[in-house]
Order: C-alpha cells, then sequence, then structure tokens
C-alpha cells in the first residue's frame, strides 16, 4: 500500500482498539471511568484554574477526537496565560485529534501554537517530539521542504539529548516518508541507521519494524525485499507482545510476505509459492477476527481472493470480493482502493465467462482511477524526476568548474600576494620615518589635553554633585507627597475590593488620589493636576491639603459637588501673582461619596469621567467639563449626582494619562493615543477578573501599546467593587 507509511499509526490505533474491545467487552471502560471521576469533581464553585486542569486532562485520556478538541478547547478558555504548560499541552492534544481526524491543515496550525509554548520554556524532548508532529502534518499536506527542516531538527535534539530510542524512531519516521515520495535510496539509509541504533539498544521489536520498511524500501528488489520480511517475521514470531502496535505491525510484515510469495507464484507458475502466501496469509489472523482499520482488512482479503484465483478458484474469489464491495459500499474509502476492488473484480468475473459484468466493473474501474490521477499528473511526476536528475548532473559539473577556478585564483592570489608583501616592506619603512615625526608632535598635544581634562573632570564633578544634590532633593519631595496620598493599607480598610494603578511619569507626579471615611460616606477622590514632574506635583500637594479641610464630614461628603466649588475658590485665591499674566493652572478632579447602607453614590466630576461597569457593560458618569480652577466658561457651581448602586457594580475613577499615552506601530515616528474608548473596552471586558490580575494585565497592555515609546503623563486608575 502507498499509503502506509505515516498514516500507519491511524491503522494501528484501530486496530489497537479493536482489540482492546474483545479483550474488555464484559467489563467497565477504565478511561471512561476516570473521565467521569473528573467531570464529578467539576462543580461551579470549582476555580477556572483548577477546571482548565481537570478539562486538560479529560482531553488527554479521551480516545474520541472530538471530546479531546472540546475539553482541551475549554480549558484553553479558563487557563492562565502564564500557565506555558498546561497551554502547550492543550495545543498538542487538539493538534493529534485533528491529525487523527484527517484534517491536517488544523493539526499543523495547533502543533505550531504548541511548539512555540514549548520553546519559551525550552523543553527539549517535547520541542522534538512536537517537532515530528508537525513533519507529519506537513508530509500529508505534501509540503517537502518543511517535513525534512523539522524532522531534522527533531533529530538535531535527540541527538543532543542522547536519547537513542528516538533517535531510531525519528531515523525510521524519515526513512519512511522517503520511501513513500519514492526517494527509496535515501529512504534504505535512514532505516538502516534506525536499524543500527536499534540493534545497539537490543529492541528487537524496533528491529522487527526496521527491517519491515527496508523491505518496502527495496520493493523492487525482490529477493532483498523477502528477505528483510524474513527477519521481520522471525523477529515478530519470537518475541511475545500484547502491544497494539507491534501486533499491527507484525500483520503488516505477514500480509507484505504472503503478497511478495504470491508475486513470485504468479511470475514462476509455482503453487509452492503459492501455499506460502497462503501460509502467511493465515498468520495476519485477518480469517479469525476482523480490526477497525477496514482498509487493512480490505487489502488483505485481496490478496487471498488473488490466491483463490491463482488456485483456480475464482468463485472462491468472487465471494470474498463480493464481501469487500458490501463493505466499500459503505463510504469513506479512498478512490485508490475502489479503483483496485473493481480491477480485481473484473478480472474475477471476466475469468468466470461473466463479461457483461466484467465491462461493467472495467468502466467503473476507470471512473474511480480517473478522480485521483491523469496524465498531467504523472507526467508533472515524470519531469520532477528528470528536472532532478538534470540538476544533480548540473551541480557536479558545477563542483567541477569550481574546483578549476579555484586552483587558478589561488595560483594568481600568491604572485599578488608576493608583490604585496615586497610593498609593504617600503610602506613600513616610510611610515616608521613619519611616525617618529608624529609621535613628537603627539607628545606635545598629549601635554596639552592632559591640563585640559584635569579642568574637565573638575568641571564634571561639580556638575555631578549638584545634580546629585537636586536628585536627592526630588526624591525626598516623592516621599513626601507619597506620604500625603493615602496609603494602599489604608484603601484597603476603606474598600477592602479595589484596584490602585497609580504611575507617576516622572519621580514626582500632578496625579493624586485620596480615601477617606466620613460618616456614613466612603469618599474616593482621584485628580489630575496641570503638568507633571515637580510643577504638577507643588498643585497635587496644594490640592491634597485643601481636601483634608474641606472633605471631613458626613456632611461634606453628602454634597461632591460643593466641595468642588471650594477647591476652586482655594485654587483661584491660592494661585494670585502680582505680575502681569495670572496663574491660570489647576486640576481635574473626581469625587466619588459611596454609601453601601443605601446602595447609592453621590459624585462630582471636574473635567474628568467616571464609569460603572455592570455586567460587561460600561455606564459613563459625566458631570461638569470645567477644570477646578480659573476656566473661559464657568458654572457658578459645580453638580452632585446621585446613581443608584447594584451588588458587583465596579467604580472605575481615572486621569486622561492612559488614554492619551502614545504608542502603536513604529512606521508611525510620533504614535498615536491609546484613546479613552479603548481603556473603557478593556475595563468592560476584565472588570470581574481579580483587581490583581487587571492591573498586571493593564500595565502589560499600555507597556505593549507604547512600543518603547516614552511615558507622556502620569497615570492613575482606581477601581471599586460594591
Amino acid at each position: 500500500m502507498k499509503r502506509f507509511l505515516l498514516s500507519v499509526f491511524l491503522f494501528l490505533l484501530a486496530f489497537g482498539i479493536s482489540a482492546q474491545n474483545v479483550g474488555n467487552e464484559l467489563e467497565s471502560d477504565p478511561t471512561q471511568a476516570r473521565v467521569d471521576s473528573l467531570l464529578a469533581l467539576i462543580s461551579p464553585n470549582t476555580p477556572d484554574s483548577l477546571k482548565a486542569k481537570y478539562y486538560s486532562s479529560i482531553g488527554e485520556l479521551s480516545d474520541c477526537p472530538d471530546t479531546v478538541i472540546k475539553y482541551s478547547q475549554l480549558s484553553l478558555d479558563l487557563c492562565q496565560e502564564s500557565e506555558l504548560w498546561l497551554h502547550a499541552t492543550n495545543y498538542d492534544c487538539i493538534g493529534w485529534a485533528y491529525y487523527l481526524k484527517d484534517e491536517a491543515r488544523m493539526s499543523l496550525s495547533f502543533s505550531l501554537k504548541a511548539l512555540a509554548v514549548l520553546q519559551k520554556i525550552n523543553n527539549k524532548q517535547r520541542i522534538a517530539e512536537e517537532c515530528i508532529s508537525i513533519a507529519k502534518c506537513y508530509h500529508e499536506l505534501n509540503i517537502s521542504d518543511s517535513i525534512f527542516y523539522y524532522f531534522n531538527k527533531a533529530l538535531d535534539l535527540y541527538v543532543a539529548l542522547q536519547d537513542s530510542d528516538y533517535m531510531a524512531y525519528t531515523y525510521r519516521s524519515i526513512g519512511m516518508v522517503n520511501s513513500d515520495m519514492e526517494f527509496y535510496k535515501t529512504a534504505a539509509e535512514y532505516l538502516e541507521n534506525a536499524l543500527v541504533i536499534d540493534s545497539m539498544l537490543g529492541n528487537q521489536l524496533d528491529m522487527a519494524d526496521d527491517y519491515l520498511y527496508l523491505a518496502l524500501a527495496f520493493h523492487n528488489n525482490q529477493p532483498k525485499s523477502l528477505e528483510y520480511l524474513r527477519k521481520s517475521v522471525f523477529l515478530f514470531d519470537s518475541i511475545p507482545t500484547d502491544d497494539s502496535y507491534y501486533i499491527r505491525e507484525k500483520n503488516s510484515a505477514n500480509q507484505n510476505i504472503a503478497r511478495l510469495y504470491l508475486n513470485l507464484a504468479n511470475a514462476t507458475g509455482e503453487k509452492a509459492y503459492a501455499d506460502s502466501c497462503y501460509f502467511f496469509l493465515q498468520k495476519t489472523g485477518v480469517f479469525e477476527s476482523s480490526s477497525d482499520d477496514m482498509e487493512w482488512n480490505i487489502y488483505t482479503w485481496f490478496c487471498y481472493a488473488d490466491y483463490l484465483s491463482f488456485c483456480g478458484k475464482n468463485r472462491d474469489a468472487l465471494k470474498v470480493l463480493e464481501d469487500c464491495g458490501r463493505h466499500l459500499s459503505k463510504g469513506g474509502m479512498n478512490k485508490a482502493l475502489q479503483s483496485d476492488y473493481h480491477k480485481r473484480l473484473s478480472n474475477i468475473q471476466k475469468a468466470i465467462g461473466d463479461y457483461k459484468s466484467a465491462l461493467a466493473n472495467l468502466e467503473k474501474m476507470y471512473d474511480y482511477k480517473s478522480e485521483y490521477t491523469n496524465d498531467s499528473t504523472l507526467n508533472v511526476l515524470a519531469t520532477f524526476k528528470t528536472e532532478q536528475a538534470v540538476k544533480i548532473h548540473e551541480a557536479e559539473k558545477r563542483q567541477l568548474e569550481s574546483e578549476t577556478r579555484r586552483l587558478k585564483t589561488v595560483r594568481t592570489s600568491l604572485i599578488i600576494g608576493l608583490t604585496l608583501v615586497l610593498a609593504l616592506v617600503v610602506l613600513i619603512f616610510r611610515m616608521l620615518i613619519i611616525k617618529r615625526k608624529a609621535n613628537q608632535e603627539l607628545l606635545y598635544k598629549n601635554d596639552v589635553l592632559d591640563q585640559q581634562n584635569v579642568e574637565i573632570l573638575a568641571q564634571r564633578d561639580e556638575i555631578d554633585g549638584v545634580n546629585k544634590k537636586l536628585l536627592d532633593s526630588i526624591n525626598y519631595a516623592r516621599r513626601i507627597q507619597y506620604a500625603a496620598i493615602s496609603l494602599k493599607a489604608e484603601v484597603d480598610k476603606i474598600f477592602p475590593q479595589n484596584l490602585v494603578y497609580y504611575r507617576p511619569c516622572d519621580i514626582v507626579s500632578g496625579d493624586f488620589y485620596r480615601v477617606a471615611q466620613c460618616g456614613r460616606y466612603r469618599v474616593l477622590v482621584t485628580a489630575d493636576c496641570t503638568g507633571h514632574g515637580i510643577p504638577g506635583a507643588f498643585l497635587s500637594m496644594l490640592g491634597i491639603s485643601a481636601l483634608k479641610e474641606f472633605c471631613a464630614s458626613e456632611e461634606d461628603a453628602a454634597n461632591p459637588g460643593i466641595i468642588l466649588d471650594r477647591m476652586r475658590n482655594f485654587i483661584k485665591t491660592t494661585l494670585v501673582s502680582d505680575m502681569k499674566d495670572a496663574i491660570d493652572d489647576g486640576m481635574d478632579m473626581t469625587i466619588c461619596s459611596f454609601d453601601f447602607s443605601a446602595m447609592e453614590l453621590r459624585y462630582a466630576t471636574a473635567n474628568q469621567t467616571a464609569l460603572i461597569i455592570r455586567g460587561g457593560e460600561a455606564i459613563k458618569l459625566q458631570g461638569d467639563r470645567m477644570p477646578v480652577g480659573r476656566y473661559i466658561i464657568e458654572k457658578e457651581h459645580f453638580s452632585t449626582h446621585v446613581q443608584p448602586l447594584e451588588k458587583g457594580d465596579v467604580v472605575y475613577c481615572f486621569s486622561d494619562g492612559i488614554q492619551d499615552q502614545l504608542g502603536g506601530d513604529l512606521s508611525n515616528e510620533i504614535g498615536e493615543k491609546f484613546f479613552r474608548k479603548n481603556l473603557i473596552a478593556f475595563l468592560a471586558a476584565n472588570s470581574g477578573k481579580p483587581f490583581e490580575t487587571q492591573c498586571r494585565m493593564l500595565d502589560d497592555t499600555i507597556t505593549t501599546w507604547r512600543n518603547g515609546r516614552p511615558q507622556v503623563d502620569d497615570m492613575t486608575l482606581i477601581g471599586v467593587r460594591v
């Protein structure tokens, strides 16, 4: 069979499942029992991380490809991004399931994902195994370059790991692929390497496998092929095994040697060869029971029908073929097998005198044959082989010409080299004279430079001292500012479920946040002062100082708009200058007063937007579009708004630093803003996750968006879960 090579595992799997069913027909399936026990452990309260592991285990245990895909995908949906090993296992299981479903492209897609994750983990053993899976997918897709690239990559890894068993397995796999592509000489070389390693390791069953595939690689040399098949059968017969894979391989060896003896019988007319064919057909076990691999059974029955025909038992042969026809009529068989069946059926019917049926089946044979091959395909294959021979000849010719040119180049290079050496000697003498004069001038210049270096070093030390004092002062200012801003412990006390994302652009920040308990109200304040760095920090300290006075009682907290009014008057009266230009600096601010007993939020905003995320939907809390400070068009008072709350709501307050951050594709030199809509979409999608996870994901998202660009403004985002 042409397609036995890398698809042989599918046949073996089906055969193995059949053998298991026969032995366990009175017993329950232990694998299904383990799957059921894992499903029983999963409840609505089971953490997602644990569910992901249970689902992954079910995917690994299951024999059904659709079940593997279902539970491995569920595991992928639930597991954390940091669980690389779980990702790799799930991708590998899904890839293998699609391979079993003969969907090579889908299998390749998931196997490549598994390989990418395994390379991050740097597990060389698993990387090598995944490379072999990828090579098999490329073989199914007939992409030759990629097949051997991944096989060789796996082989290099196993050599580095000194894993002889897998080295032999990889050599065997490469040999099988070459044989399938009709590169029989190369196939034999790889299979012989596998045989040498298996012989050294004493793996006699694997040696039997090697002999089987060597026989197929030498299919044009009947004596050699028969020799290898006999060795394969001898080893399989001498070593008892319950392994379904080796049982299937043993039956394949017996089937191939039976076919070879039948070919000899047809060539010589000797009935002894036909008797040997029947002897080895009996050893395949096809007369006692059939495996689930119906295609393998049919090819074996074809051989038996041919044997009966040779013995003159054409009507018995016809009955065997009619049984095959009933299985083929169920569908799912490849076109080449269908064509082969109708060809044999036509020959038998012709032999018994049923010429009308023979002609009908001959026409069906050509119909199926036209579906999987045509003259252009054969011409392309012949052209390919011819081109390969021409390329080999041209390569040898180019190598000879290259060697001739190389010798000529060497001779010319020696002559030029000697000439250059003489010229170099003359040049060196001249350079020595010039160098002596240059050294004298250099000594003088060095004296001058040494004096200048002394002066420069003194200036640099002075500047470094000034910079250090300045930096120390700014760092001390940072400590003061952080002491003024609410501590994390204080935030946790007032709002047990909270998110604090605070990233100053410089050492000190123009953003600040405050929390306070005012009677029944729990107050959250976020503010963004004009500018950042030192100027912004000065304003933030003014704002924090004023808030401590203006938001101190339950009555204050109940009227956030009045607090903003007081803050605006304070800023205006404080930032008064006797210079010509007035100081127009101020701050954007949001004040939220939570009354959890009444499930009510009283808030006021100055040129900011806050959010409530409820059930994955964003509710914007917009207030007054004017800052705390001087403004072109000012309303007399800031408004206080009331918003009902529901259990599970998440309230977010933030400055404009995140939405104004520049980033994106580096082809845009300046970059574009992150924009508020993207921030709102991120919060809506992730509000249900733990705040610690949200904080890490937000930081990763902003870092990725920046793409190496600098931070442009202070970033502050505070979240509270009701």
